[in-house]
């Protein structure tokens, strides 16, 4: 278990699944939000909000997609990071709401990427959402060497903004 800033913990187990040459990783991560979880997972199934919650480096163009999280449907997102063009297509996988919500990479940087966000009410206005996502990098045992450092450490990164931006959202919805 490795602890970030501000009590957030991080868990990573580098957990090897053998399909190919691919090794697969798990990155999880949680963040306790004051807000009712009906409310965390509407924010989450409507895509556009990945522009609120993006950090910095990454930059969206274009979300095409429906409103709302449906099972099987797909969704196109355009965007870049550190100057460098990512075209991802996904689709919901598993969509139970209030508690799942489950996307998966059909085309994009990673050759599998399956992102679950969970969500648990904890009380009847404080939600715990745990993101967590396997994926893997292609060449075997030097990709998932990559992703086990590199990639766990551009997903800390990303997954650490995106709470925070998700915390700001909600504690500023709830001032006004």
């Amino acid at each position: 278990m490795i602890y970030l800033p501000n009590s957030q913990k991080t868990l990573f187990v580098p957990v090897v699944k053998e399909k190919s040459t691919m090794k697969f990783c798990t990155f999880k991560k949680s963040v306790v939000i004051a807000a009712p979880i009906q409310s965390i997972f509407a924010f989450h199934e409507n895509p556009e909000n990945l522009r609120r919650i993006s950090p910095p480096s990454l930059k969206v163009k274009t979300i095409v997609a429906a409103p709302t999280a449906v099972c099987g449907e797909p969704f196109e997102i355009v965007a870049s990071q550190y100057g460098l063009p990512i075209r991802w297509t996904g689709c919901w996988e598993e969509v139970e709401p209030p508690t799942l919500l489950v996307d998966v990479a059909l085309a994009g940087p990673f050759p599998y990427f399956r992102h679950a966000h969970h969500f648990e009410a904890l009380t009847s206005t404080s939600t715990k959402m745990t993101d967590q996502v396997d994926y893997c990098l292609p060449f075997g045992w030097l990709g998932w060497l990559a992703g086990i450092t590199g990639g766990w450490l551009a997903l800390a990164l990303m997954f650490r903004a995106r709470h925070k931006a998700t915390r700001t959202y909600f504690e500023n919805a709830s001032d006004q």
